[in-house]
């Protein structure tokens, strides 16, 4: 089995106590170490006794890294093999690794941009000595020195958000998921190749007592978990949390049913249904049960894949797992109608790899808690909507409106615990210069009042 260790600031740290993690099988694949706390805590001090690179240095190292990322061989793998490998462990369809790793190195080749975006007009950019900043004004600068992580391991393409840390000059401390290990490992090791001190970056897989010490020890930590995490960080000003999107989709009378169809279907499909952006309810204003319908028919047609098959749409994972998530589903769904139910399908070979075929549950009521209800596979709840009662898409990450009612957008916009607001594009429409529930350089900087000259 492949041996992942941690990456201190010194170099890779073996230990003796270790996970071994199964694949999407559910056979052994790999052995993660796993760090005990005084060791990591020993680690951020060290992080902290280190300063970082400057803007600039640091903007032209990773640049370097996307080269390393794409060419280097990490643990032996080129990148084509380690995309393979990553399919074959997490059971996420090989065309969205790839598409992730895109976005990681494209993040690393442009890593400027979001701080740039963030900055307010006030400030002076980013890395502007004191001498060099108005004589009165604002600068831009950290409130703290090291960033931890808690990585998710839906997909890999959660380790693109915590680069915008480097580039502001935070130290980084990523404790990986155990689904996942895999992706932080080569992007950490390919910062360091480029050129990034080990001393301000570091890879610290350890239990769930070791990953709250890393949070206490660290001045700013994002989170990604379900509604328990949530629940235990909601109150912490020093944690950014990145819990279930419950993202929606409204499809308004006025709109073209066809490509409100098609909009759903392409939200609910997004990463295999597992990201936090993808379509979990969809709200119809006109003839819901139709929509439903003809939504669950659409993707009755997606073929279950094995994760290396290139037209593999659905995420795999052990049979027992995929039992428990369509049971979950169905036994929720009792008082609902259920269009498509969700099947498990096993996929053959070694081990019990199998699939959970999409669904399309109805409610009557948009007020009914399920149309939230978020799991790692292609799941809607369809819903009817009503325009008095915009209050309930409230709490979703990402709202989009098929609509060409601006009046109606512009009253979801005020909606204050939506992230993200758009028109006649599904919920997973993602561009670089639109923040993924914010921009990260409003949690990790502040504008510091500054007076200089003489007057």
């Amino acid at each position: 089995m492949l041996d992942i260790p941690a990456l201190g600031p010194t170099g890779p740290y073996r230990t003796r106590n270790r996970t071994t993690v199964p694949d999407a099988s559910g056979n052994p694949a790999l052995e993660l170490a796993s760090v005990p706390g005084l060791v990591v805590s020993h680690w951020i001090d060290q992080l902290r006794d280190h300063p970082p690179l400057s803007v600039g240095e640091t903007a032209e190292v990773l640049r370097k890294a996307a080269d390393v990322f794409e060419g280097q061989e990490v643990l032996g793998d080129g990148l084509d093999a380690h995309e393979r490998r990553t399919a074959t462990l997490t059971g996420t369809p090989l065309a969205v690794v790839r598409e992730c790793d895109r976005l990681i190195t494209r993040t690393l080749r442009d890593v400027g941009r979001p701080p740039s975006a963030a900055r307010p007009t006030g400030c002076a950019p980013l890395g502007t000595a004191v001498p060099g900043a108005p004589p009165a004004g604002a600068a831009w600068r950290r409130t703290g020195d090291v960033f931890a992580v808690h990585a998710a391991g839906n997909s890999p393409g959660v380790h693109a958000m915590w680069l915008e840390a480097l580039a502001l000059g935070y130290r980084v401390v990523v404790r990986p998921s155990t689904r996942d290990p895999l992706t932080p490992f080569r992007l950490v090791s390919a910062l360091r190749q480029a050129g990034v001190p080990s001393t301000q970056l570091v890879v610290a897989p350890c239990d769930h007592a070791t990953a709250d010490l890393i949070i206490e020890r660290s001045d700013r930590a994002l989170v990604y978990g379900g509604q328990d995490v949530v629940d235990k960080y909601r109150n912490r000003a020093d944690v950014r949390l990145q819990g279930p999107g419950r993202s929606k989709l409204v499809v308004a009378a006025d709109a073209d049913r066809a490509a409100g169809l098609g909009l759903a279907r392409t939200g609910a499909l997004y990463h295999a249904g597992t990201a936090c952006t993808a379509t979990t309810g969809v709200l119809v204003e006109q003839h819901p049960t139709d929509f439903a319908g003809e939504l669950a028919a659409a993707l009755r047609q997606v073929t279950p894949a094995r994760p290396l098959d290139d037209t593999a749409l659905l995420p795999c994972l052990p049979e027992a797992g995929a039992e428990r998530l369509a049971a979950a589903v169905l036994n929720r769904a009792k008082d609902a109608v259920v269009h498509l139910a969700p099947r498990v399908e096993r996929l053959g070979g070694e081990g019990s790899l199998a699939t959970v075929t999409p669904a399309v549950v109805e409610l009557e009521s948009a007020r009914n808690p399920l149309l939230s209800y978020e799991v790692p596979f292609p799941c809607v709840w369809v819903a009817p909507f009503e325009r008095g009662a915009v209050d309930v898409l409230d709490d979703s990450l990402v709202l989009s409106l098929h609509t060409d009612d601006m009046e109606l957008v512009a009253e979801a916009a005020e909606l204050t615990a939506v992230s993200n607001v758009y028109r006649g594009k599904p919920t997973s429409w993602l561009h670089p210069d639109v923040p993924h529930d914010g921009f990260l350089g409003e949690f990790l900087m502040r504008a510091k009042g500054l007076a200089h000259g003489d007057g």
